[in-house]
């Protein structure tokens, strides 16, 4: 079984936005596991009093580490925006197909505007079926 190399994270931003929150979470699971003294059946457990200090405790994140979270959170919502907005895809680039715009009739049946090649198509899309319903014409511009 072969692992994934850096390369085909890089190339793969869902991919490589899973795996960095997946460092991250493990890594808050990490420094907060930490093993508690074993203590016998018998003993009394007394809530102690919480001291306002103004020194960070040792076991809590450090700014840089909080930093990095944001940064990774910001940085995988700009690619899942990306990838979601205006129609265009990052696989879309360049392409000469494009979906310019798809209404739902109900009953998972689309009325689907492609364009390729400067020509666009009105196609209806159903479950079991594509059609071509028509070549749509290019519009004028208005005065």
């Amino acid at each position: 079984m072969s692992r994934p190399t850096l390369t085909l994270l890089i190339h793969r931003p869902r991919r490589l936005a899973l795996w960095a929150l997946g460092l991250v979470f493990s890594g808050g699971l990490l420094w907060g596991a930490a093993p508690a003294a074993p203590r016998s059946a018998d003993t009394v457990i007394y809530p102690q009093p919480i001291e306002q200090s103004a020194a960070r405790p040792a076991d809590s994140p450090s700014i840089g580490y909080i930093v990095f979270v944001v940064l990774c959170l910001g940085g995988g919502a700009w690619l899942w925006f990306r990838a979601k907005g205006n129609g265009r895809s990052l696989k879309n680039q360049g392409a000469e197909i494009s979906i310019e715009e798809t209404r739902p009739l109900g009953n998972r049946q689309y009325l689907v505007l492609t364009s390729c090649r400067g020509r666009s198509f009105l196609i209806g899309v159903s479950q079991g079926r594509i059609d071509l319903v028509s070549e749509v014409p290019p519009s004028e511009p208005t005065p």
